[in-house]
């Protein structure tokens, strides 16, 4: 969040390079926080976007119809990832899974650098701050390089942009359009992005009438530079689609049937982290009590509200409001010299990132060993067993899947069309809502109406709810039970797949 840098003695002495060994400490934290971040690649919706960039690379257009799902064939929906698509194609042909978990963490220690790159920090300072944006950005890195990720970069590089302008940059005011061209097109946090730039734009305009005179050239170039922003995100093959798309997708009482659109789970020490990041947020604010820093403070209230409210907006408010806590830690008088006082901070620094990377040293093995497999283990515990045999043994006719095995399924190029996958939480036709019809039969476990589907296969958890209501379920139509009509085609310790008896249509 832009706040003007700090000055001083600090100030001095960092930008005149400081200690070798200073300069060495704050590299060792960067490293020690990308290693925190190196968690298995595990998107549920790897395969969707892989297919849709393999189908932009070999057909030379973007796939704008559902060609995977019986349930909304032809279904046109927006796409405003769909640039991401090609590159998440690229990565994966060259550095499969293991790469993606690679760049997910390199990402999202850039977003840091970029957040606080503006304020001159003490390594020790660096650190408290890693520790903050470890914790805090799990909701979107903890599943590698996905579209939440690079939208976490692009907000850190409009935050940076933010904060070039305040220090005068005036080329500044012609990259933030570029910057939401290139937006819209990633991802769909650009819109958030727009009301932030609205919120500054519009703060300072008001800042400037409280205090008087003439209203400087440097606010028109700013303001103009807001409005070819929003120009220029209509330069996408949805155009203004890209907006609707947005505002259904926010209004939709189906979305917090989504992980990660539920609230936060603050509980024990993440719940202590967030805490402590927002008290020193607040302090900061209470420090300087400067009138500049309102609209600094309406972006955190609002992202508070938002971080609060569901998980995927946590990175969020950490993004927008790090530069202002990197401002308030530097205002924090506690002066380290002497080698035992330093000394005693790199333990403490070593101490925090080692106990992290203990604790994950089993996700550092299995990354390394089978990164396919380590993104089924510590994903959504999806089956290449049951890839491989439906590869050899393609189900046939129409049939009910998990959700989050939808896009595993795509991606692996399964040949069925399937009942539902990740795109498609928010899909309807008519009075038709996939996603309510699949949490009616899976989540409610209301198997009459799974019964008047007469689905030709099956494929969920083994272990599931809906798997045991499923073996013991007897049909109150034809008063036939699950073993007279169902076999067991594959199994394992994670995956069923049964399909229907020959005979046994249920027409």
């Amino acid at each position: 969040m832009p706040s003007r840098p700090p000055a001083g003695r600090e100030l001095s002495q960092t930008t005149n390079g400081g200690r070798w060994w200073e300069r060495l400490l704050s590299a060792v934290v960067y490293l020690g926080l990308l290693v925190a971040l190196i968690t298995p690649y595990t998107d549920y919706d790897w395969g969707w976007h892989y297919r849709y960039g393999e189908y932009l690379v070999t057909h030379g257009e973007i796939l704008r119809h559902d060609i995977y799902s019986w349930t909304m064939p032809g279904y046109e929906w927006v796409n405003h990832s769909w640039l991401y698509d090609p590159l998440l194609y690229f990565l994966y042909n060259h550095i499969s899974f293991f790469g993606l978990a690679i760049a997910g963490a390199v990402v999202g220690l850039l977003t840091f650098y970029l957040c606080v790159r503006q304020v001159p920090l003490a390594f020790w300072r660096t650190a408290i701050l890693a520790v903050f944006f470890a914790a805090l950005s799990k909701e979107a890195l903890h599943q590698g390089l996905r579209t939440q990720v690079v939208g976490m970069l692009l907000l850190a590089m409009f935050v940076d942009l933010l904060f070039r302008e305040r220090q005068g940059h005036t080329w500044s005011y012609v990259a933030f359009p570029l910057l939401f061209c290139l937006w819209t097109n990633l991802h769909g946090s650009f819109l958030l992005a727009l009301i932030v730039f609205g919120v500054y734009v519009g703060g300072d305009f008001v800042l400037l009438k409280i205090k008087g005179g003439v209203i400087p050239r440097r606010w028109y170039m700013f303001a103009a530079s807001f409005l070819a922003s929003i120009m220029l995100t209509f330069v996408n093959p949805f155009t203004y689609h890209v907006y609707l798309e947005a505002l259904r997708h926010f209004r939709s009482p189906l979305l917090e049937a989504v992980v990660e659109w539920m609230r936060p789970d603050f509980s024990e020490i993440v719940g202590l982290v967030f805490l402590a990041y927002t008290l020193l947020l607040a302090a900061g604010f209470l420090m300087r009590r400067k009138l500049e820093d309102v609209p600094s403070l309406l972006v955190a209230a609002l992202t508070f509200y938002l971080a609060v409210s569901s998980r995927r907006h946590v990175p969020v408010f950490l993004v927008l409001t790090l530069p202002f806590a990197a401002s308030a830690i530097w205002q924090v008088r506690v002066r380290v010299h002497g080698l035992a006082r330093t000394g005693l901070v790199v333990v403490a620094m070593v101490a925090v990132f080692g106990m992290a990377v203990f604790a994950n040293r089993s996700v550092y093995q299995d990354l390394w060993r089978s990164p396919t497999e380590a993104y089924c283990t510590h994903g959504m515990h999806c089956s290449e067993g049951l890839v491989r045999y439906l590869l050899a043994h393609p189900p046939v006719g129409r049939g009910f899947n998990f959700y989050d095995w939808g896009g595993f399924l795509i991606g692996h190029g399964i040949q069925t069309k399937l009942f539902i996958d990740g795109r498609m939480h928010l899909w309807e036709r008519g009075d038709f809502r996939v996603m309510e019809t699949y949490r009616a039969m899976y989540v409610l476990l209301d198997l009459d109406t799974f019964e008047r589907y007469h689905f030709d296969w099956v494929i969920v958890p083994r272990g599931s709810d809906f798997a045991k209501a499923f073996a013991g379920y007897t049909s109150p139509r034809t008063g036939a039970r699950t073993d007279d009509e169902w076999e067991a085609a594959y199994f394992d310790d994670r995956a069923l797949y049964a399909v229907r008896k020959k005979g046994r249509s249920g027409a």
